[in-house]
């Protein structure tokens, strides 16, 4: 598998239950592969999901998820899992692709919006977490009106 250098990559396993009855994995539990996947890249960069909760007082929600599906996974099959995370202001860019072996199974985009865990309020990354966490800072490449 190709990917860009810098990005976080996990693998794991299909389970049985993961499968439909058509023997492929079910396409909603792609975004809970996501999901551990991007609680592996807090962990690897020294900070549990928890741990970073309560530190920064700030949580996560998911505001857009954009699959394409290009194969299906079987039961066994090992995924690899990669992540290219960004960010722009209070959004957080997860661009993913899930291959097993040299086949694409999926790519796409997952965004985060910043929420504080104390007011419920959406608010700005802090620098310093997006330096912490290395997401690439995205720049507004628009005009200023």
């Amino acid at each position: 598998m190709k990917s860009k250098a810098g990005s976080f990559q996990y693998k794991l396993r299909v389970r049985y239950s993961e499968v439909d009855s058509q023997g492929i994995v079910f396409n909603a539990n792609y975004l809970n592969y996501l999901d551990v996947a991007i609680t592996e890249y807090f962990r690897s960069k020294g900070i549990s999901y928890s741990e970073f909760i309560d530190r920064y007082q700030l949580d996560f929600h998911v505001v857009q998820s954009l699959i394409d599906y290009r194969n299906g996974a079987k039961f066994d099959d090992e995924l690899e899992i990669s992540l290219d995370p960004s960010y722009q202001s209070s959004k957080i860019f997860w661009s993913f692709q899930i291959h097993c072996n040299d086949k694409r199974i999926c790519s796409g985009m997952l965004t985060y919006i910043t929420v504080s865990h104390v007011t419920k309020k959406i608010v700005s990354l802090p620098k310093e977490v997006g330096q912490l966490m290395q997401f690439e800072l995205k720049v507004d490449l628009k005009p200023t009106e």
